[in-house]
């Protein structure tokens, strides 16, 4: 068993009275993908800039690599690339300034790439870094990021500002990247269909602890929507006790599963005592109700 890249143990961050970060513990692992999801204010924010040294936190150990951040070596911090939610700073610069000055810090950037990638995503190097749009921004802070072929990536809401075109070519970089270089990413957002595409791994921050740890492709297979049939209103029972928005109904009940059983899905119909259809439940789907069911 390989030691997790990122290994957090109780972790606390208060700020003021609001406990943001609550006796967290948190291991990611070489190569994963994984995709951080919350509400606003669940502390994603504070987890990805505690994880890069830009908050303090109360309590709790932290290492990248077995290390302690102020032990951690200027290579392996070379080796980080991180995008924040508000990219500010160098507004003054023009594109071309900006990513050779930034480029220059890291000993693995990639300038030839970098250029690729700036003329793909159509970003003009004479323009200032102030007048670009809020989607161009964003993208250039990624270009910076992944041309330095980061072994950790981490990223505050990358897409939110870019539009379905650009989101898909931005999944697409990710999934070269992962794929070229073994990069293990954390990214956040709220945008369900486009974390579906790249991720392998699936955590739900909620109200400072980890609520939700899954491999996508586990989790996918054990969530769906349930019909139980029956000659009557159905209460739920102890049997059914497992699923979640219940609703009674003339003829029987509906349920969904949103979390996987002890059994498979298969025995769980087979042992039932009443008839049960089901249909896939998506990953949207799935991360609505398991939020709502939190608050």
């Amino acid at each position: 068993m390989t030691n997790p890249i990122i290994s957090i143990k109780n972790m606390s961050k208060s700020y003021k009275d609001k406990k943001v970060i609550d006796d967290l513990n948190w291991d990611i692992n070489k190569g994963d993908i994984v995709a951080l999801l919350g509400r606003n204010g669940a502390g994603k924010s504070t987890l990805l800039e505690s994880i890069m040294n830009l908050r303090d936190f109360q309590s709790g150990e932290l290492t990248i690599w077995g290390d302690k951040w102020q032990d951690l070596s200027e290579t392996k911090r070379a080796k980080i690339g991180f995008v924040p939610q508000d990219t500010v700073g160098f507004e003054w610069m023009k594109v071309k300034q900006f990513l050779s000055y930034l480029g220059s810090f890291f000993p693995s950037w990639d300038k030839q790439y970098c250029e690729e990638l700036r003329s793909r995503w159509n970003i003009d190097e004479n323009q200032k870094v102030g007048e670009l749009s809020g989607g161009q921004s964003q993208i250039l802070h990624v270009i910076q990021a992944i041309s330095i072929k980061p072994e950790l990536l981490i990223l505050d809401e990358p897409v939110a500002h870019l539009d379905p075109a650009m989101r898909r070519q931005f999944i697409s970089e990710l999934v070269d990247l992962s794929c070229e270089n073994s990069t293990t990413i954390i990214f956040s957002s709220h945008i369900i269909s486009d974390l579906e595409r790249v991720a392998n791994k699936v955590v739900i921050l909620n109200k400072g602890k980890i609520s939700q740890n899954y491999e996508i492709d586990q989790l996918k297979s054990n969530i769906v929507h349930m019909k139980i049939k029956a000659d009557k209103p159905l209460q739920q029972s102890e049997y059914y006790s497992e699923l979640s928005s219940w609703h009674a109904f003339e003829r029987g009940a509906t349920a969904k599963l949103l979390r996987p059983l002890q059994q498979s899905i298969d025995e769980f119909i087979q042992h039932a005592e009443h008839q049960i259809e089901i249909s896939p439940l998506s990953l949207e789907d799935w991360y609505l109700e398991v939020s709502n069911e939190s608050y």
